[in-house]
């Protein structure tokens, strides 16, 4: 691993922006969430996908990946990742070289989260049939791509958070800065 990094990837809906903020938190780590840097960077992702599509946001997405990897150089860092950031394979091979954990779920946890989604530009029409086919077309990505996998249907962010800061301390044991 090159980093002090902890790349969440996941489903939309799977809970990586708020196991993110509860591991940095357990931590002591710096946190990104590369869909809120996206958004203050360049407006709502509504927005991107209606001026761009969906090309242009993957864009975003893959910049925003290799800021975060480079901000995990000089310490602890967290970083929740966009559901899509697997779609791109040189972003599949950036995460496969970071402490990358897939946030493993399903249709039934994730149901009440998205089935009124507003906020998703890829969930437009059946929220729900959507995000069953997007994960369908994504699931072997996040495998590749992950170095832990951990289950993360049970809701309990806080739980998840310390199965994976335990999981880390085990694969890494102690640490020095990188010169």
């Amino acid at each position: 691993m090159s980093s002090w990094g902890i790349f969440l990837i996941g489903p939309m809906a799977s809970g990586k922006s708020v196991v993110a903020r509860e591991l940095a938190a357990l931590l002591g780590a710096g946190l990104i969430d590369t869909d809120h840097a996206i958004v203050a960077e360049h407006g709502s992702i509504p927005a991107i996908f209606e001026a761009g599509g969906e090309s242009l946001f993957r864009d975003y997405e893959s910049r925003a990946l290799a800021r975060a990897v480079e901000a995990a150089r000089d310490r602890t860092t967290v970083v929740a990742t966009g559901g899509g950031i697997v779609l791109c394979e040189a972003n599949r091979e950036i995460l496969r070289g970071e402490y990358t954990v897939y946030l493993e779920t399903d249709l039934a946890t994730v149901r009440p989260r998205i089935e009124n989604a507003r906020h998703r530009p890829l969930l437009d029409g059946d929220p729900l049939d959507r995000w069953a086919t997007i994960f369908a077309a994504r699931q072997d990505f996040y495998v590749e791509a992950a170095t832990l996998c951990v289950d993360a249907r049970s809701g309990r962010p806080k739980r998840v958070a310390a199965e994976i800061a335990e999981a880390h301390r085990r694969a890494s044991g102690p640490r020095k800065p990188l010169a």
